[in-house]
């Protein structure tokens, strides 16, 4: 799958990654907001590892909490502290403590003391205790190989003593270049963008998860013909269910934040920030807290006291959540033609391989459909929305399906 844009987050990382190959220790706090591409770079970076000579340990923090605690441990920032002027002293661990766990974790390279090591675990909670204490003595942990920790997950961390360190820094991931955005959107529709699909660029506002959900949609509701929104020919209207993705495929935006987007949309004139205020205290803290995620999303700005959309194609989007939500048609009107077409699929007993190969997208893509299927229909397994909720959704079904090809084809293709 193609990788856009992070140039300069992935210069940065090389000359970490050559520090610690030739130099010493060193660390990154990789942040952002969910979707902003994290877990793609971490992977790309872990690749780069293996390929110059790393040892690599991956994976989610949660799984390698012994790491964590090692490091915390060894250094010596994590147990009782003594009272001043106490007769009392704290014995300090062994300095082969951290090695012994990594001994753990790397059993085909215990000798191996020579070779460079990655450490790299995605989806760190930042206020979890464990990487607090971690966080605040890997600067201080001993061992006698050379390791470049990569740590990475949503939002930014808090201000730790790691960040004073000369050798520890923090990278954001914010929203793609422009010229980024353009050439995912170049590839997934086969051609240069025209004005309409230039419009979901800025309306997405460069954020990569969403971006892709929104052109993936964009080819399936036009039928996988190639070239579809591509410059040249006739710029056609979006189809409704494109422009609602805007909001309903945003992994930022939970489903009180979609209630209140609905509501902001259906006003006639935008809310005031005085009016929300003063609603009572239950019904002030979830309406606020919602109005933070969305404006942190950049879906709604402040406009002296009034919340407006930031793009108009935005508060389309939110009439189109708003129509979905008033209809009569039951929960299947809920889902995109793309999302019903999955659905089907997976009452057929497909993998999500076999479904990529049938519609012409990356089994991530389907994976990313079926997350959003589940948020909206209230299940949290395939079992559940085959056995509970698809009799609300057949009358929606084409009852012909034939089996999956064999080839395996990129998201990007028409």
């Amino acid at each position: 799958m193609n990788f856009y844009g992070r140039a300069h987050e992935q210069w940065v990382i090389q000359q970490r990654l050559n520090r610690a190959r030739h130099e010493k220790s060193n660390w990154i706090l990789l942040h952002g907001p969910k979707g902003c591409g994290k877990t793609a770079l971490v992977e790309r970076v872990t690749d780069t590892a293996r390929q110059s000579g790393f040892d690599v340990v991956d994976g989610p923090a949660v799984r390698h909490k012994r790491l964590l605690l090692a490091s915390s441990f060894a250094a010596g920032s994590t147990g009782f502290q003594a009272f001043s002027g106490s007769a009392g002293h704290v014995v300090a661990p062994g300095p082969d403590l951290l090695d012994e766990v990594l001994g753990a974790e790397l059993p085909g390279r215990r000798q191996a003391s020579d070779r460079p090591v990655l450490i790299a675990l995605d989806d760190a909670v930042w206020d979890d205790p464990d990487i607090v204490a971690a966080l605040r003595g890997l600067h201080a942990a001993p061992s006698a190989r050379r390791v470049l920790w990569l740590l990475s997950g949503i939002g930014g961390p808090a201000p730790h003593a790691l960040f004073q360190h000369p050798d520890a820094i923090s990278l954001a991931l914010g929203p793609l270049r422009r010229r980024d955005a353009l050439r995912m959107a170049a590839d997934r529709i086969g051609g240069p963008p025209d004005a309409s699909v230039e419009r979901l660029i800025t309306a997405s506002g460069g954020h990569p998860a969403l971006l892709a959900a929104v052109l993936d949609e964009l080819v399936t509701c036009a039928g996988n013909r190639a070239r579809v929104g591509a410059a040249g020919g006739t710029p056609k209207a979006l189809p409704p269910h494109v422009t609602a993705t805007l909001l309903n495929a945003d992994p930022r935006l939970s489903g009180p934040t979609l209630n209140l987007l609905r509501a902001v949309a259906a006003r006639q004139l935008p809310p005031r920030m005085s009016e929300l205020l003063h609603l009572p205290d239950d019904r002030a803290v979830t309406t606020l807290g919602s109005v933070r995620e969305a404006t942190e999303a950049g879906v709604l700005v402040l406009d002296g006291d009034r919340l407006r959309f930031r793009h108009p194609l935005l508060q389309q989007a939110g009439g189109l959540l708003q129509h979905e939500q008033s209809t009569e048609d039951g929960e299947c009107d809920l889902l995109s033609p793309a999302e019903r077409a999955i659905t089907q699929l997976v009452a057929a007993g497909m993998t999500n391989r076999q479904i990529a190969s049938r519609v012409n997208l990356s089994p991530h893509t389907v994976n990313f459909h079926l997350r959003k299927i589940f948020k909206k229909l209230g299940v949290s397994s395939r079992v559940e929305l085959v056995g509970t909720r698809l009799h609300l959704l057949r009358h929606a079904f084409d009852a012909d399906i034939t089996p999956p090809t064999h080839e395996s084809r990129p998201a990007h293709a028409g």
